[in-house]
């Protein structure tokens, strides 16, 4: 009996019911039949525009080759390579492919090196931010007992800011920051780190050089030098100057803990550092250190990461001995 119009034929119909089939036999076939020998094999083709090429690149018979290739094409029933007289060149679906293959190869790169890091001893970079002054009251001790326990890792360290430090690792573009203050951290892992104060600084002829400790209101009657409106310490100090109802006389304001120093040398004014800082001062440096009395000068730095478990072996072990914790 002929097909009427507005029916589907028995033809179409098994056609439709096939299509599931196909796809679920399809599913079966790639996962059984993909091999990371064949995924090499099918980018060396790309990359080589050709199986011959391919072939002496990966040291195997070109017959192999095409054998394999044939194999990969049936099981995802899909053709990935157009043969033509030149040479060859990946179809769209090849491309999709292609893609595909460098992700796992390039993956399978980075599961084979964090295996051989446990197998023999730890390699690796981990990227630190901190605030100036735990780079130099922090990490120069602890940097030189990690580097005794693992040489082989690599640190990247830069100063930042604690805004700037806690917002890079949210992002991921640090692996581990030392931060102060009240910052949002969002889901990261947070733990206290160290503790530091703050002191006034200020060059040896100044009216307040004979003094041990003043209160920041004596400070504030003085030509200050300040830090970049960034800094979290300028805020901090802002801040405390309002509640006082007083506003700093500014003279200028630089970046770093260096450029106060200098400028305190010369002079030009009052600053206010971490003691950290302070400490490496020598006595004969022009530069005196001057307690203050106020509560708040005290400044608890925390250490956070982003998705401990599922970091690098180096950046969990330089976490794990920056805090104390296994």
């Amino acid at each position: 009996m002929s097909d009427t119009p507005g029916t589907p034929s028995n033809k179409t119909s098994l056609e439709q019911q096939k299509l599931p089939l196909s796809r679920a036999r399809l599913h079966g076939n790639l996962m059984s039949r993909l091999d990371l020998v064949t995924l090499k094999l099918f980018v060396a083709i790309v990359e080589e525009q050709s199986i011959n090429k391919a072939a002496e690149r990966e040291f195997i018979a070109a017959s192999a080759v095409s054998k394999r290739i044939a194999d990969l094409e049936h099981a995802t029933q899909t053709q990935l390579l157009n043969r033509h007289r030149k040479g060859v060149e990946p179809t769209p679906a090849g491309l999709a492919m292609l893609s595909h293959a460098r992700t796992i190869l390039r993956n399978l790169a980075e599961l084979e090196a964090d295996i051989f890091d446990y197998a023999d001893g730890v390699r690796g970079t981990v990227r630190l931010l901190a605030s100036e002054s735990a780079l130099f009251g922090y990490f120069p001790d602890q940097l030189k007992s990690f580097s005794t326990l693992y040489p082989d890792i690599r640190v990247d360290l830069a100063a930042a800011t604690s805004q700037t430090t806690v917002q890079s690792v949210m992002e991921g573009s640090t692996d581990i920051g030392i931060f102060w203050d009240d910052i949002p951290t969002g889901q990261l892992k947070v733990i206290p780190c160290y503790s530091d104060r703050l002191v006034a600084v200020v060059g040896a002829g100044h009216a307040l050089a004979s003094c041990e400790s003043v209160r920041y209101c004596d400070v504030l009657d003085y030509e200050m030098i300040e830090q970049e409106a960034t800094s979290s310490i300028q805020s901090l100090l802002l801040r405390q100057a309002a509640q006082l109802g007083l506003a700093p006389r500014t003279h200028m304001r630089v970046a770093g803990y260096d450029a106060v120093c200098r400028m305190v040398e010369a002079g030009l004014g009052v600053g206010i550092v971490p003691h950290s800082y302070a400490a490496r001062l020598s006595a004969d440096g022009g530069v005196k250190s001057i307690s203050l009395l106020e509560s708040w000068v005290d400044r608890y730095y925390k250490i956070c990461v982003r998705d401990l478990e599922q970091q690098p072996v180096a950046t969990r072990l330089m976490f794990q001995h920056l805090t104390g914790r296994r």
